[in-house]
């Protein structure tokens, strides 16, 4: 089965290996991000999955865009039996869904259509979900809207992190794609249309959205502590200086008392909107993270 792997994350270098590892597939091309300027070098970075195909020999293409005649024409000339993506970050036009024997086929991070859109597994932990998985789809010319091909599910604990939780779905994700492909070829899979009535969109985390706005509740702001925790963090300003959580415990979910961001004692215990909450790894500027006992030794509250 010749295949299309598209595809720029660390998140989606689980499912490209079990592709090359796996004698019944055959990797024709990898589409990734083109190289971007990064790190205080500022030199040229390949993506993950630039690395992963270089390391591999696989051809490579970092197209701008989808959308012009040259690119789509390159993509035709390929003659796949299908395209995987996974987080792949370019918009596929029409031409180029429709174009290959088995389609398009998308490994989603979530549930759907429970969270559509950038940011699933964030949000997802935000809002306080029990279960999560893998949705399979095919898709089609709207966002995370095609129809499901395969869905597995599992229940949450409520103590995920966004890296936690983003290393098992890339695991995952890779197995189950890996039998959806053959399944699809065999003939042995049942298309399933999504509810639209049911879809929210789980929009792009902002920069701006990661500041800790303390009139939330205790438990929304560790909720978003643990969904940003891999991702880009959460932080606050104590007299002028950002400090950035990695964790925190909830000391007291309805508390009142006192006014919202205030330091109620020396263990470092912060009054919320409601509720009391606890930092227990932090990070000051230009430093290491630090367990709080660490951290309280050379902060001055």
């Amino acid at each position: 089965m010749k295949i299309i792997f598209m595809g720029t994350p660390k998140f989606s270098c689980p499912t490209l290996e079990k592709l090359i590892a796996d004698p019944d597939f055959e990797i024709v091309a990898v589409y990734t991000r083109a190289p971007q300027i990064a790190g205080r070098g500022h030199k040229l970075q390949n993506s993950p999955i630039h690395e992963l195909a270089l390391k591999h020999g696989l051809k490579i293409v970092t197209p701008k865009t989808l959308r012009d005649e040259e690119n789509k024409k390159e993509f035709l000339e390929l003659k796949a039996d299908a395209a995987v993506t996974v987080a792949y970050g370019l918009i596929l036009p029409q031409e180029i869904l429709d174009s290959t024997k088995f389609g398009c086929i998308n490994i989603h991070p979530s549930l759907l259509p429970r969270w559509r859109g950038a940011a699933p597994i964030q949000r997802t932990i935000m809002s306080g979900d029990q279960e999560t998985g893998i949705n399979i789809i095919k898709m089609d010319s709207g966002i995370d809207s095609g129809d499901v091909v395969c869905e597995e599910k599992f229940s949450l604990n409520g103590n995920e992190t966004y890296s936690d939780l983003a290393t098992k779905l890339s695991e995952m994700g890779a197995e189950i794609l890996v039998k959806t492909l053959k399944n699809l070829r065999d003939g042995n899979v049942t298309l399933t249309k999504q509810d639209n009535a049911l879809a929210t969109y789980a929009k792009k985390i902002e920069k701006a959205e990661c500041e800790i706005d303390w009139k939330k509740s205790a438990e929304e702001i560790e909720k978003k502590i643990r969904a940003l925790n891999g991702s880009l963090g959460t932080f606050f300003i104590h007299n002028g200086e950002k400090i950035k959580i990695y964790s925190a415990e909830i000391l007291d979910k309805n508390s009142c008392e006192n006014e919202a961001g205030k330091i109620l004692d020396d263990q470092f215990s912060i009054q919320c909107g409601r509720g009391i909450i606890r930092p227990t790894l932090l990070q000051r500027e230009g430093r290491k993270p630090m367990l709080v006992k660490e951290f309280l030794l050379g902060f001055k509250i």
